[in-house]
């Protein structure tokens, strides 16, 4: 504002550095945006959501559902009856470009089954964010490709479970035959149970980790461990990320209580206090830096 700048000589000054910052900003606006940080420890707002299937018609008014517990706020509750399919994903990209990583925390938790719970929920890596894929044993994953997806599954569909119906799995392209497979889990999926998952990946090292507790206190040893390049895999840098689920002839409420996503190889550590808000890409951050910069050495050399 004007009236900050008392000194008419001073604002003549520095009317160059501003156009230069300036130019930095336009850059800086031009490049794509790249959400640093997702931080939802409710969902009393969807709005940066895609939502797909019967998830879209579970939660209206731009918001999730109270959560089957006591005190409970709104969780994003992705099925709730059978011979369902639903989706829901960050409307807005993740740039995978220049190796980049990403580190995720989300809670979750299967209530009021019925027919013995079912299907269960997959974490999502993929290159739209518009679609459901197959209900059923498919977990609304099912011929989503290509893609990347972890699963936590409470249904025994055979020998691509492992004849296990409490298991997870790291899925590729649309398939629930997963190519890595953990088949014990620190309690039954459809218990009731709150669990805390941590997806984390090194685009440096193309290792993909996920972990799994009762609690918010990440355990030092992965559950399962995939080395994957996932631009290689998406064939493209833009990837959209969220989560899915299906039920058959049994079904459950399947809900995702909170969520953390870091655009970086950040392990989360503090669920409940990981930060706020966004911050620009690197090359944009360092553009700014460089306006900042140029701005104070002329106003030094004033």
């Amino acid at each position: 504002m004007s009236s900050t700048i008392r000194n008419p000589q001073s604002r003549i000054g520095l009317r160059r550095p501003f156009a230069a910052l300036a130019v930095a900003g336009l850059v800086c606006a031009a490049a794509p945006a790249q959400a640093a940080l997702v931080n939802m420890q409710n969902f009393n707002s969807l709005a940066d959501f895609t939502l797909n299937g019967v998830t879209k018609t579970i939660n209206t008014g731009g918001a999730g559902v109270i959560g089957p517990n006591v005190g409970d706020q709104r969780v994003l509750r992705l099925t709730n009856d059978y011979g369902q399919s639903g989706s829901a994903f960050l409307t807005n990209p993740f740039s995978l470009a220049s190796d980049a990583s990403f580190s995720s925390y989300f809670e979750f938790q299967f209530t009021n089954q019925g027919g013995g719970g079912a299907d269960g929920i997959v974490f999502t890596v993929q290159t739209v964010a518009n679609t459901a894929g197959g209900g059923g044993g498919g977990i609304g994953y099912d011929g989503l490709a290509p893609s990347i997806g972890v699963e936590f599954d409470n249904w025994n569909n055979g020998s691509c479970d492992g004849n296990n119906d409490n298991h997870a799995g790291i899925d590729l392209s649309g398939s629930v035959c997963s190519v890595v497979r953990a088949d014990t889990l620190p309690a039954q999926l459809d218990s009731g149970s709150i669990f805390h998952a941590w997806v984390d990946y090194n685009g440096a090292t193309d290792t993909l980790e996920v972990r799994l507790a009762l609690n918010d206190t990440r355990p030092a040893t992965a559950l399962m461990t995939y080395s994957v390049d996932l631009v290689q895999l998406l064939g493209t840098t833009d990837a959209f990320i969220g989560f899915t689920s299906g039920t058959g002839a049994a079904t459950a409420d399947h809900d995702i209580r909170r969520w953390v996503f870091d655009g970086s190889y950040n392990p989360v550590v503090d669920p409940t206090n990981p930060g706020t808000g966004t911050v620009p890409e690197p090359g944009s951050l360092a553009l700014l830096v460089a306006g900042l910069g140029a701005l104070g050495a002329r106003r030094r050399k004033a």
